[in-house]
């Protein structure tokens, strides 16, 4: 009976119940049905409202883009420059990226405006391609003022960042670069702002820094303990600036270095390096490569006339040095490598670029034949050889000198002497008996 009275009293009521869920559940969907879930299902007029709020709204382009789109005559782009100055590319840009409904990957977005934009102008640009899972970025704004867009923060996609010809505000505390692997500042200035935004550079794969006559900053510090790969091009400073760059970065591979206006360059320990290719102008510490004592590839141009690095400095794992023969003490500073490399295996010698000075101090020869010379040295290459006497003195030696010598390559630009010049070469005594004379 119990069950009998509970089936009658509240059946109906839990039937009815039922009843209104499903009808609400119904009239949901067809509500949802009804209504338009993307900006391209919208009416053309209510899209052109919509874009009538946008910074770079401009409604001859927007009406044509929208009959292009709804005609499937856009597709999206995987590389895309925002250029104030083609206006009808950057407007496909902006459309294209809101009424887009699918996920493609935007490779690289470079944001190239000449004229003025607000901070939210541009942040709305950059939120643009952080939407699209952009993976490279640059922004050029011709010399004016950048405020950090803070959707780059949260964007997890991002791999290489820009800067180019700009000045940065400041860099608020809160700011990251999650996923940054390069990152390139390229005439950025704004006080200590680019060294801020390198101590929050986190993944450190790569750094590239150019300076020129914008940049504001003496002394650069690179503080970044992980960075594997640097390079730097100071070669369009302001004559007449002082100060330098100041670099710790224990990790470091790979360095590269052309500076014609520092006077002052520090390295702490780099104990991983590999592969560094320098050229400087102004005089340098005595102890300037006393870091590098681990690097395999050398490239060198430097006018000091001291030798570079303290007296008990060897380079044991030093196996190809090019050397530019452009300053006046070079000869010394080979005669030190020699024998501070006993592992060199290659060694060229090279004029990169004019210079005033011409050298003609005496080759010094070393007092013991160097360990190079005399089990490792396999490949000797000389460009722009002029056959002055000191240039042959310190040529007999190194023939007389290097047991396993293979190849032995000179050229000159003086091709009204190179018959003779060469014919003075092939007379040289040499020590190696499979050595083979080049020339080019």
């Amino acid at each position: 009976k119990a069950l009998f009275f509970f089936l009658c009293t509240h059946a109906p009521k839990q039937r009815a119940k039922f009843t209104r869920i499903m009808e609400s559940c119904q009239k949901k969907k067809q509500k949802e049905l009804e209504t338009p879930t993307e900006l391209s299902d919208m009416p053309d007029e209510l899209i052109l409202k919509i874009f009538s709020f946008l910074p770079f709204f401009k409604e001859d382009l927007a009406t044509r883009f929208i009959s292009e789109y709804g005609k499937g005559l856009w597709t999206p782009e995987p590389n895309v420059m925002f250029d104030d100055q083609s206006i009808d590319t950057s407007m496909s840009f902006v459309y294209g990226s809101l009424m887009s409904n699918d996920a493609q990957i935007l490779d690289s977005l470079h944001l190239k405006l000449s004229n003025y934009y607000s901070a939210s102008d541009i942040n709305f640009l950059v939120q643009l391609g952080v939407n699209r899972s952009v993976r490279e970025l640059r922004i050029d704004l011709f010399g004016k003022t950048l405020e950090l867009p803070c959707c780059l923060s949260t964007c997890t996609t991002l791999k290489e960042l820009v800067l180019d010809n700009l000045r940065i505000k400041s860099v608020p505390r809160w700011f990251r670069l999650p996923s940054v692997e390069i990152l390139q500042l390229s005439s950025v200035a704004g006080g200590n702002s680019g060294a801020s935004l390198i101590r929050i550079y986190s993944v450190h794969e790569r750094l590239v820094v150019h300076q020129n006559t914008y940049d504001d900053v003496t002394m650069i510090n690179i503080n970044v303990p992980t960075l594997r790969s640097l390079s730097i091009d100071n070669r369009k400073g302001m004559y007449g600036r002082t100060g330098g760059f100041w670099i710790n970065a224990p990790s470091l591979m790979f360095l590269n270095i052309k500076d014609t206006f520092s006077n002052c360059i520090m390295f702490e320990s780099m104990p991983a390096m590999i592969k560094s290719d320098i050229e400087v102008t102004h005089n340098q510490s005595e102890k300037f490569l006393e870091s590098l004592t681990s690097i395999r590839h050398l490239s060198l141009c430097s006018p000091t006339s001291v030798t570079p690095y303290p007296t008990d400095t060897k380079f044991p794992n030093l196996e190809h040095l090019k050397l530019c023969t452009c300053s006046a003490g070079w000869q010394n500073l080979l005669a030190c490598m020699l024998n501070d490399a006993p592992n060199l295996r290659s060694l060229t010698l090279k004029l990169r670029h004019k210079n005033d000075i011409n050298p003609k101090s005496i080759w010094e020869k070393p007092t013991v034949v160097p360990e190079c010379l005399s089990t490792r040295l396999e490949i000797l290459k000389w460009r722009d050889y002029e056959g002055t006497e000191h240039e042959k003195d310190m040529v007999g030696y190194i023939l007389a000198n290097a047991t396993f010598l293979q190849r032995a390559t000179f050229s000159t630009k003086c091709r009204d002497q190179c018959d003779s010049r060469f014919s003075e070469l092939q007379s040289m005594e040499r020590v190696s008996e499979i050595c083979e004379f080049v020339f080019d």
